[in-house]
């Protein structure tokens, strides 16, 4: 298969993604979406991930089924960013919320089973040679009569590459992936709240000071009428005074508002790619439920074709596989371009957190 055009996928949304739940910026993601879509396939980096992806496995090379797994092994390794040995590296040298550690390891669950997906629809291209075979064969008609019904037979017997993406595994992905968000979310919010509170009272803390450096410095005037009072309680005053300042400059190395600015921004950016990770998840587990269905398709009717033997049923199921062929390819670039473009919202969001990190811990 190769990649020769770019194909906007059909996005498609299940309205159950608790949007109520989640933050304002988080909401106006849902805005425009098909046009970002399409920009994005225009990019250089969109490009540049299919030629990578493509390059590494070798997709113009029509390979044994027995070889297609073996073009996938590393495929992570090489191209998933950050790589993990900078992950480490920045975790030991940095301190990190508990849920940037999760988004990092749902992205890398998200970038394993877009993987797993070229891999299968690797399979499903290579085992729909057959079909083409089977099609120039009832061109040909004699003497190939036993020769289609036994590629029919072959045919219908090859299992379904997307099998092992049954009706639970994106659903599960998704729950796990909407949890994650719903605590990203939620303690963004608490962050943000918290600072709030901590700088109005920071506030209203210096306005208490002011009032009582004006009342200190009242107190002492009106002391300074009467020399030997003054002499004797100005000492006290003047404790009183330290103790305050003191108490104050305490309050301020508890308390650090900048230090919650820099978690919530940092949280801020792991929620907006999670929410990016469960819509494409969404769509890319429609696409796989429909071209599974169409496989299925195409091997039921490969299946009624060598079992009855009769050669108006095999023109029958000639002219609906010049359909199902037609389809197939239409979905299966389709379910491609898709999975070219999760992998690469999955770099994108994975470097844009890196970023913050590492430009508000060097601020």
């Amino acid at each position: 298969m190769k990649f020769t055009m770019f194909k906007v996928p059909s996005i498609r949304f299940s309205g159950k993604h608790h949007e109520e739940s989640t933050s304002s910026f988080i909401k106006e993601t849902d805005i425009n979406v098909n046009q970002e879509y399409k920009k994005t396939l225009r990019t250089q980096s969109y490009t540049d991930i299919c030629t990578k992806v493509q390059t590494h496995i070798q997709f113009n090379v029509e390979p044994s089924s027995a070889s297609i797994h073996d073009r996938y092994i590393h495929l992570c390794d090489i191209l998933l960013e950050p790589q993990s040995e900078t992950l480490d590296n920045l975790t030991n040298t940095i301190s990190l919320h508990p849920l940037l550690i999760d988004f990092f390891k749902a992205s890398l669950n998200s970038w394993m089973i877009c993987e797993q997906l070229l891999e299968s629809i690797h399979q499903v291209n290579t085992n729909h040679q057959k079909v083409k075979q089977i099609i120039k064969l009832a061109q040909i008609r004699v003497p190939y009569g036993t020769k289609i019904y036994e590629e029919l037979a072959s045919y219908s017997s090859l299992a379904n590459p997307l099998s092992e993406f049954g009706p639970q595994k994106f659903p599960t992905l998704l729950i796990d992936h909407k949890l994650l968000l719903k605590k990203l979310t939620t303690k963004h919010k608490r962050i943000k709240r918290k600072r709030k509170i901590i700088i109005f009272f920071k506030r209203v803390g210096g306005c208490a000071l002011i009032a009582s450096y004006a009342a200190l410095a009242v107190a002492l005037l009106v002391l300074a009428c009467h020399g030997l009072v003054v002499t004797v309680a100005s000492p006290g005053l003047i404790v009183c005074l330290f103790g305050l300042i003191k108490k104050t400059n305490l309050a301020k190395k508890n308390v650090k508002p900048s230090e919650l600015k820099r978690v919530g921004a940092q949280l801020d950016v792991a929620a907006k790619g999670v929410y990016t990770m469960i819509k494409d998840l969404d769509t890319m587990g429609w696409l796989v439920r429909r071209l599974h269905n169409e496989v299925e398709f195409g091997k039921a009717m490969a299946r009624k074709c060598f079992r009855t033997r009769k050669a108006d049923v095999l023109e029958e199921v000639m002219r609906e596989f010049r359909v199902h062929e037609s389809c197939l390819l239409e979905q299966l670039e389709e379910l491609e371009d898709h999975i070219y473009l999760s992998l690469l919202n999955v770099n994108r969001s994975r470097k844009l957190l890196v970023d913050e990190i590492i430009h508000i811990s060097e601020n």
